[in-house]
């Protein structure tokens, strides 16, 4: 990913596609936790929700693998990522450059060791992908099915998977299909993009405990206070 890297020209448009790739990888991970309700007539999207939905804090170690088929290139990314249902999602990148991405209800902040830039979701491109993740965060049924096709989903007590296809227009520019799987939490997420690209992000090693935010972490969230 190459979110933070100093670009231009076309790889300038590479950035915001990697942007794009973390606030689409965010909604799904806060739709699959925070909508324990939605298409309640399926047992087993029911069943997948319910799992997800117990925890209000998570924690893990994500890998993000995005394939840009337009310039034959893969771009790798690891850090660490942050769940609250309370305050938002962060993602702690540490490689190959070292950043923290902050999503709460009205800001978007990214911030480096050097520099850090605020983007108001009410003003920006990003304001209907930030609506819709507040709209998941509040686990709004109707937003969901106006936006998003769930086409299958299996559970059983040792592995779950679901895919998903964009509804929306603006869904539709962005991807084609959303894959994730796991078991007790989301373990992998496959976003097939247009353009034959693609992004994987493996995460591992969750954590539900502590259940309070460590004091660095309150710190950046309190960034976008």
């Amino acid at each position: 990913m190459t979110l933070l890297q100093p670009v231009s020209g076309r790889f300038y448009r590479l950035r915001l596609q990697g942007i794009w790739t973390v606030l689409v990888s965010i909604l799904f991970w806060v739709m699959l936790s925070c909508s324990p309700t939605a298409q309640a007539n399926n047992s087993q999207v029911t069943q997948i929700f319910n799992q997800l939905a117990v925890t209000p804090l998570v924690r893990a170690k994500f890998d993000q693998q995005k394939k840009i088929a337009s310039v034959n290139k893969v771009f790798n990314s690891t850090g660490n990522i942050v769940f609250s249902k309370s305050q938002g999602v962060l993602w702690q990148i540490r490689n190959p450059v070292q950043a923290d991405l902050v999503v709460t209800a009205t800001k978007l902040i990214q911030k480096t060791q050097r520099t850090q830039s605020e983007v108001n979701v009410a003003q920006s491109p990003y304001g209907s992908v930030s609506t819709m993740f507040l709209q998941l965060m509040a686990g709004d049924q109707a937003a969901l099915n106006q936006h998003f096709n769930i086409v299958s989903a299996q559970y059983t007590q040792a592995q779950w998977n679901i895919v998903l296809t964009p509804k929306s227009n603006l869904f539709k520019k962005l991807f084609v299909r959303v894959e994730a799987q796991g078991q007790r939490y989301v373990e992998r997420i496959i976003i097939t993009e247009q353009a034959n690209n693609m992004t994987t992000i493996r995460f591992s090693q969750h954590s539900s405990q502590p259940q309070t935010l460590s004091a660095s972490e309150n710190a950046l969230f309190q960034l976008a206070k």
